[in-house]
């Protein structure tokens, strides 16, 4: 029953992010990493982003049955070694919380802030807020833009590849 309703979970999850909400793209490509990805379900990557460089962020999703603590906060549990580890990513990285109940999630930020087993999360960041997606997608953006373009040059270029004409 476990896999169930973190497979549940996860497919909520890519609901709600790929929601439209009054736009003519989803801001969001999710894509689900697997199962077998320790501490990271989805890779999530912003539409219309007007890059060069694609930005993107991880996601951890744990979906509950639990209900909320006395101050509105959702109960669940994230071992430790899976914030840490989500933390450790040069990139921005989330946990997103699903009520399986109401099938409500909520989004916090895992870039260091907490670095302990968690038991439950605050619900100030509904993702299905539209304000708060576009607020996720503008500090995603912001965060990627910092770094301007880089040109990797790797030791395994092949000089004599073309591109199709």
């Amino acid at each position: 029953m476990k896999d169930l309703l973190g497979q549940r979970g996860e497919a909520l999850f890519y609901v709600m992010i790929t929601k439209y909400n009054g736009h003519d793209v989803p801001l969001f490509r999710p894509q689900f990493l697997g199962d077998k990805w320790p501490s990271v379900d989805f890779i999530v990557e912003l539409i219309n982003h007007n890059t060069l460089m694609v930005p993107y962020f991880f996601v951890q999703v744990k979906t509950t049955r639990r209900g909320y603590t006395e101050d509105n906060r959702l109960k669940l549990h994230v071992h430790k070694d899976d914030i840490q580890r989500l933390a450790s990513f040069p990139a921005p990285t989330y946990l997103v919380g699903i009520d399986e109940i109401k099938e409500i999630g909520y989004i916090v930020s895992v870039n260091g802030e907490n670095l302990k087993t968690v038991s439950n999360m605050g619900t100030r960041f509904p993702l299905y807020d539209s304000k708060i997606q576009e607020m996720l997608w503008q500090e995603v953006k912001a965060f990627w833009e910092q770094f301007g373009t880089y040109h990797f040059q790797s030791k395994f270029a092949d000089s004599k590849l073309e591109s199709q004409k």
